[in-house]
């Protein structure tokens, strides 16, 4: 998906707007019936989609469980997916709220679990077209002492389809040894490996970033807070895009 479609898709999927459009049909529409059922139907969303159990509850499932390599296993190459660092007004790169792909990365690699790091990520911004992520990481690593010969990037690509079209060629000109280990945010996994996998990339998914599921239970995330209803939105997208790609 390209920045544009999916960003309609993140509004089209968020129940805080389908609230909103159900509170304009109220506004607009004469029938009383519709009123009312408008009505019912936006308050059973809030109420669902408000509580912290059932998102939890679904992030639970729907993340992979966390790795760890006990047996000191190792990997030719660690394919880190890009969307961890975003350009400012004056394409100057900085590290977002998925920076834990960078840390886990580095870690992979100073551990030695990981031989060989390919940054995966070009530009997923329409408004600023100088900055490329994979590049701009690379000096990243490198200032934490990861030397140039062990970094690999790919900077074509805009979104996750293209991080494994673009990777694919890479990996096979560099001829290093499958399986390689990706490394994205627990959310992103399932859709990033489904997409390595059709272009023909054999991947160990390393799930890291957790943003919701990994508390313990307590009675008051039965109660509705309103600010879960945003939580819903990245589970539902990635959610779809996965149950897109996996029907292709």
């Amino acid at each position: 998906m390209h920045h544009f479609g999916s960003s309609v898709i993140s509004i089209l999927l968020s129940p805080v707007n389908w609230i909103v459009a159900l509170i304009i049909i109220m506004y607009f529409t004469r029938s009383r019936s519709k009123k009312k059922l408008a009505g019912i139907i936006a308050i059973a969303i809030f109420i669902l989609f408000s509580d912290q159990w059932l998102l939890d509850a679904y992030a639970k499932r729907w993340q992979p469980a966390p790795v760890s390599f006990v047996n000191k296993e190792t990997f030719s190459c660690g394919i880190v997916a890009g969307g961890f660092a975003s350009p400012d007004e004056n394409a100057n790169g900085y590290f977002n709220s998925s920076s834990d792909r960078f840390i886990q990365v580095l870690k992979l690699y100073n551990q030695g679990v990981i031989k060989n790091i390919l940054i995966t990520g070009g530009n997923g911004k329409i408004n600023i077209d100088t900055f490329r992520e994979a590049t701009w990481a690379k000096e990243e690593l490198k200032a934490n002492k990861v030397p140039d010969s062990a970094i690999i990037i790919e900077d074509k690509s805009n979104n996750t389809a293209e991080n494994a079209f673009y990777s694919k060629h890479v990996l096979d000109s560099v001829k290093l040894t499958p399986p390689y280990l990706l490394i994205t945010s627990a959310v992103h996994m399932p859709r990033a490996a489904i997409l390595f996998k059709k272009a023909g990339i054999q991947v160990i998914p390393f799930p890291c970033n957790y943003i919701a599921g990994r508390g313990n239970f307590t009675f008051s995330s039965l109660l509705p807070d309103p600010q879960v209803l945003f939580g819903w939105n990245v589970f539902l997208k990635e959610t779809a895009g996965y149950l897109w790609y996996k029907m292709k």
